[in-house]
């Protein structure tokens, strides 16, 4: 996929998933809407410090921005990815220490 496409769709895909309208990222970034427009509409590209400032707002890496894997669906699924990670993580430490229990009176229960 050409670089400016790949850099528009994955803007448009974080940008939305912000919960921004073009509007309201360029407001962010001290930008018009029409700069906005213009990037997501072929229009034009944005310098290396305009990437910075919509990274900073959108709290992502400049390199997400020109990712081949960047699209919507596997933003979603890398966002579902992590929650059951997270939660996983979560439940472990809970069970964790009834299980080690579990364990042990088991073995002690063989000796």
């Amino acid at each position: 996929m050409e670089t400016q496409k790949l850099f528009i769709n994955n803007l448009k895909a974080y940008r939305k998933q912000a919960g921004y309208t073009q509007t309201q990222l360029a407001v962010l970034i001290d930008k018009s809407f029409n700069y906005i427009n213009g990037i997501e509409c072929e229009v034009s590209f944005p310098p290396p410090d305009v990437i910075d400032k919509i990274c900073e707002v959108l709290k992502i890496k400049p390199s997400q921005l020109f990712d081949e894997n960047g699209c919507e669906q596997n933003i979603i699924n890398s966002d579902k990815t992590d929650f059951i990670a997270k939660l996983s993580d979560q439940l472990y430490k809970k069970i964790e220490p009834s299980v080690k229990k579990s364990i042990i009176d088991g073995i002690k229960s063989c000796l």
